[in-house]
């Protein structure tokens, strides 16, 4: 639902560009950055539901001829690379957030709205990840019927 609305709003800031530039020769010179603000909220949300619907990078070339402990192992050590990548970007991106607390873009937007998409999603998405971790290690299917790298089943859907 949160990223429908982020889609409404990025058409609905660009449309209000777009508009008062060629129907009311006015230009909004705030469009760009508010769009662009979502767009990267929108980008490291979507990475949140990746992980989530376990749809993320993997490599699948040994996994599919895995079975038992191994593929447990293998798929463990691909989530145990993922959750540093993602540590690693969420102390990063508060870091990067913090310094942003006390500027703001030419049109008055405080950086640290944008910049706090790159910890928020990080965090998401290493609960995420704990969770399809605990899903592996305990050898329980996930809430949704997904296979690794193809998204959602469309088996039973309705």
């Amino acid at each position: 639902m949160v990223m429908a609305l982020l889609v409404i709003a990025i058409f609905g800031v660009v449309l209000a560009g777009i508009l008062s530039r060629f129907v009311f020769h006015v230009s909004l010179s705030w469009t760009t950055e508010v769009s662009v603000t979502l767009m990267i909220w929108m980008t490291f949300l979507g990475i949140a539901i990746a992980v989530r619907d376990r749809v993320q990078v993997a490599f699948e070339l040994f996994e599919g001829k895995l079975t038992g402990r191994w593929h447990v192992a293998v798929t463990l050590t691909q989530m145990l690379l993922m959750g540093f990548l993602l540590v690693s970007l969420a102390w990063g991106g508060w870091l990067f957030t913090q310094l942003g607390m006390e500027q703001q873009t030419p049109s008055g937007i405080p950086q640290w709205v944008s910049f706090a998409a790159v910890p928020v999603g990080s965090v998401l998405s290493l609960l995420h990840l704990t969770v399809c971790a605990w899903d592996v290690m305990t050898d329980e299917p996930l809430g949704t019927e997904v296979t690794q790298g193809q998204g959602p089943s469309q088996s039973g859907a309705q």
